[in-house]
């Protein structure tokens, strides 16, 4: 992928891919991420990056869930679960994730802006829905009623049930573009979900919240791993940058509710 197209191409590559990841400290994990996008935003001839991880348990909520008078009380459920509250850059609602998740995230220079937006979450989220698919599971696109973190770009199972949300972070300079997969073991994300969103007030259906074991059981987080770094052609680990830890570290209270 070059950073001329802004990420739009007809069939991205990104060579480089990093799994560095805080698993004893979600906040941090958050605040990463934001930092490898200014990485990005403030070197325009930077390669393309995948991170791609098993995350600690944990409730990742919108800024838009943060800014409602409940949020303390819906912050205090995630305790409750085990789950770690943090708050993230891109958009949606509260979603959650444990060990037996995959956490993706693609990073890109940009030259659009939001005019890529709608291009990228197609291409990329079609990519996604292929992968899963080769993998025997009937993903497809499209928001599911009552759904956690509600949005036109959702990975739906069978159309009954989600399987990931998709969500986008753009910056001048620079496009993030991340996903969230329950692999196995999907009850814990469901029992947070439904005590976070009964704290935030909004509607949620527990029974919409799926695995992609729920499709096939025979599943893994290796096989899901190979499969999205092989369909991306990432190929080539990279070790993380001293200096976007250490931004990291220095903005990790933006991201801690």
């Amino acid at each position: 992928m070059s950073a001329e197209d802004g990420g739009t191409g007809s069939h991205m590559l990104v060579e480089h891919f990093t799994t560095t990841h805080f698993p004893d400290d979600p906040v941090l994990d958050a605040a990463y991420a934001a930092a490898l996008l200014r990485r990005t935003a403030t070197t325009p001839d930077s390669d393309a990056l995948v991170r791609l991880y098993n995350p600690a348990p944990t409730l990742s909520f919108g800024r838009l869930d943060a800014l409602r008078t409940q949020f303390p009380d819906a912050v205090e459920a995630a305790r409750r679960h085990g789950f770690t509250p943090v708050v993230r850059s891109a958009g949606g609602r509260a979603a959650a994730y444990h060990e037996q998740s995959l956490v993706l995230e693609i990073f890109a220079p940009d030259t659009q802006g939001m005019t890529g937006a709608r291009a990228r979450f197609r291409e990329l989220t079609t990519r996604l829905v292929s992968v899963l698919r080769d993998l025997g599971i009937d993903a497809r696109i499209g928001a599911v009623p009552g759904e956690y973190c509600p949005g036109d770009w959702t990975i739906n199972g069978a159309a009954r049930v989600k399987l990931a949300g998709t969500a986008q972070r753009i910056i001048s300079g620079a496009w993030l573009f991340g996903a969230e997969l329950v692999v196995t073991d999907p009850e814990p994300t469901r029992a947070v979900l439904t005590d976070v969103n009964a704290a935030l007030d909004l509607e949620f259906d527990p029974s919409t919240a799926a695995a992609l074991a729920d499709f096939n059981p025979a599943i893994s987080l290796e096989k899901v791993k190979i499969a999205i770094l092989t369909d991306l052609g990432a190929a080539r680990e990279v070790v993380p940058e001293p200096g976007v830890i250490a931004d990291a570290i220095s903005n990790r209270a933006s991201h801690a509710p």
